[in-house]
């Protein structure tokens, strides 16, 4: 407390994140793991700096990750975007982009996709490592939400890494509080050194007190019995909303889309038919106490948009989540006419 940490993080800390992170098929050696100052922190770090590939480019799904973007876009870096449906991404199209252009690194949240809420197959996950390797292209797995996993089956990218080329990096924010502003990164021996260097310079350590704490929570079993805590409340909502919105559906004769999924995250989006308008929707849905969210912010400048309104849960008492996608029904069924 009273001198300056290390830039790799809390010693006594690596080694419990360690743990927590094989929990979640995620195998590091201490030295490639990496605290953060939140993942934000990461991503700035992994934009800035160069990669062994020698390449400039930034690949990031669209919709994604809405500061990524508007941190890339303030900075003037070089990005560009390949289109993400609720069907998932085109690998043709992924594999052309990596070929032809000098990608330096594939940004992409694989599990609970903010802000669609739809996962990668295995068998697309194991395509896209695969992509990586046979193209020099980095990956930036962002797996934001991997403790709400209620799939024991559902593996990360990183647990296909046989060549290095993914970058994984898991937030504590979503799950704790958000005012933890911790994230964990692993790099690849060829970043690591690079990249903990860039973060000496920028904040030399991150807040000691937070990692202390963490560490104390996670020891304790604190984390565990919050985590399933969490877990079992958010499972309990996401389900209520699936049904809600298949009920719908069938009844508004098709006015939305949305993706059906095993093991539903808490959020999701509606493709809405034309010529229904998320612009116009957004405040008449606000009038009868229902906060849903146009995704234009999720788009890079020039990217072309889709007719997509997000929804999520998270908040939302169980007992008004199907009332509100009844309103929310209604509302489309009187737009239409």
């Amino acid at each position: 407390m009273f001198v300056y940490g290390t830039a790799q993080g809390l010693p006594t800390l690596i080694p419990v994140l360690q743990k927590l992170l094989a929990n979640h098929q995620v195998f590091a050696q201490p030295s490639h793991i990496v605290v953060t100052s939140g993942v934000q922190q990461a991503l700035a770090l992994l934009a800035t700096i160069p990669f062994p590939n020698g390449k400039t480019n930034i690949l990031i799904e669209q919709p994604g990750y809405h500061l990524l973007i508007e941190y890339l876009e303030t900075h003037k870096l070089p990005v560009m975007g390949i289109k993400r449906t609720g069907a998932g991404l085109d690998l043709d199209e992924l594999e052309q982009l990596f070929r032809s252009e000098s990608i330096k690194f594939f940004y992409t949240m694989p599990r609970f996709h903010s802000p669609l809420g739809t996962t990668y197959s295995q068998q697309d996950k194991k395509a896209i490592v695969e992509l990586a390797k046979k193209y020099d292209v980095y990956i930036v797995e962002d797996d934001h939400l991997a403790d709400l996993e209620q799939d024991s089956k559902a593996d990360p990218l990183f647990s296909y890494n046989r060549s290095g080329h993914v970058i994984y990096l898991k937030s504590f924010s979503k799950i704790i509080f958000p005012g933890l502003r911790l994230g964990v990164a692993v790099v690849p021996e060829s970043l690591k050194d690079s990249f903990n260097h860039f973060k000496k310079l920028l904040d030399i350590d991150s807040s000691m007190l937070s990692q202390a704490a963490l560490e104390i929570y996670v020891k304790s079993g604190m984390f565990d019995r919050h985590k399933q805590k969490i877990r079992t409340s958010y499972d309990r909502r996401a389900r209520l909303l699936t049904d809600s919105l298949i009920r719908e559906q069938a009844r508004t004769d098709g006015l939305f889309r949305f993706p059906m999924m095993k093991h539903p995250g808490i959020h999701t989006h509606l493709v809405l038919n034309e010529p229904l308008s998320v612009s116009r929707l957004v405040p008449v849905l606000k009038k009868q106490f229902i906060l849903v969210e146009s995704i234009d912010r999720h788009y890079l400048s020039d990217f072309p948009r889709e007719n997509i309104l997000k929804l999520n849960a998270s908040t939302v008492k169980e007992e008004r989540i199907e009332q509100a996608v009844e309103q929310l029904a209604e509302v489309l069924h009187k737009a239409q006419r």
